[in-house]
């Protein structure tokens, strides 16, 4: 296609919609551009006026699809905003929007693929609970897509907050009325909000196909082999290898430090390794011979 995308953060100030009218293009878009010309060819804005600093500089998937009976070259991109999309990277042309998490802040989407938005209440007594909190649903660390499996999969954080002005006596400042996040904490002792989890799911049909879930949250990139395998990790620390095609725990090591990193293999002399960072440690791991 010749194209280049890129994604494009949110607007300023973060939380302010009042300072900022419209949907205030081209922020939390993702934006196709010729590559030769650098002439804008398409866009698509997830959040538009978006008042939770979702932004949209997550990490797109590529890939070559049967979608409702035709062959298409899809972009699949799970959002900060908790939902995830298969775009027409061709055209541009919104295909789907589902959410991968439990999302609060908007109801479903028009014909054109637009979000349709509640009502918020920034009120200091009586905020709006919203769904994911301004640390998203997903955030820098990618997905993954295996063309074995034909199945994607994210990342994510059910999570929640809510926002409310707060006073401080100075009024505005650089044009924004400085507003508090409320979060709810992640609860690391059950599984409840505020866990991690990896979903699998399908983007020919929107359908998600499994779960597994973590007692803490996940900031940790999702890794998929050749052999149908998955390996991740949590903030509680632990490293994960699943079966990408069941969701089923296959072994599991605790490294003693949060895992905020990329899992990557490399194969050596004929000998396949899996590496990854945790706290300040990289661990290495390869089958017996």
């Amino acid at each position: 296609t010749n194209l280049t995308y890129w994604g494009i953060g949110n607007p300023a100030p973060d939380t302010n919609g009042d300072a900022r009218i419209g949907d205030n293009l081209y922020s939390d878009c993702v934006v196709a551009l010729d590559a030769g010309t650098g002439k804008l060819k398409w866009y698509y804005q997830f959040t538009p006026h978006d008042e939770f600093d979702y932004d949209s500089t997550q990490v797109p998937v590529l890939a070559d699809i049967q979608y409702q009976g035709r062959p298409r070259k899809v972009m699949l991109w799970a959002n900060r905003n908790g939902l995830w999309y298969v775009l027409d990277r061709t055209t541009g042309e919104f295909l789907s929007g589902k959410p991968f998490i439990k999302v609060t802040w908007m109801t479903g989407f028009d014909e054109r693929g637009r979000p349709m938005r509640v009502p918020i209440s920034n009120d200091n007594d009586n905020p709006t609970l919203i769904m994911p909190h301004g640390l998203g649903g997903t955030n820098w660390y990618p997905p993954s897509y295996s063309p074995h499996t034909g199945l994607l999969y994210i990342p994510g954080w059910e999570n929640s907050g809510a926002m409310v002005t707060k006073s401080n006596g100075f009024g505005r400042s650089l044009g924004n009325t400085p507003m508090a996040q409320v979060n709810l904490q992640p609860n690391n002792k059950v599984e409840q909000e505020g866990y991690g989890t990896v979903r699998a799911f399908d983007p020919k049909t929107g359908e998600k196909k499994w779960e597994f879930k973590m007692n803490d949250i996940t900031w940790a990139r999702v890794l998929t082999t050749a052999s149908d395998l998955l390996f991740s990790g949590g903030r509680e620390g632990y490293f994960y290898a699943l079966d990408a095609r069941s969701g089923d725990l296959l072994w599991k090591a605790s490294l003693g430090g949060q895992i905020n990193s990329a899992p990557m293999s490399y194969s050596v002399n004929g000998r396949q390794y899996i590496s990854v960072n945790a706290g300040t440690a990289m661990f290495v791991y390869a089958l017996r011979q």
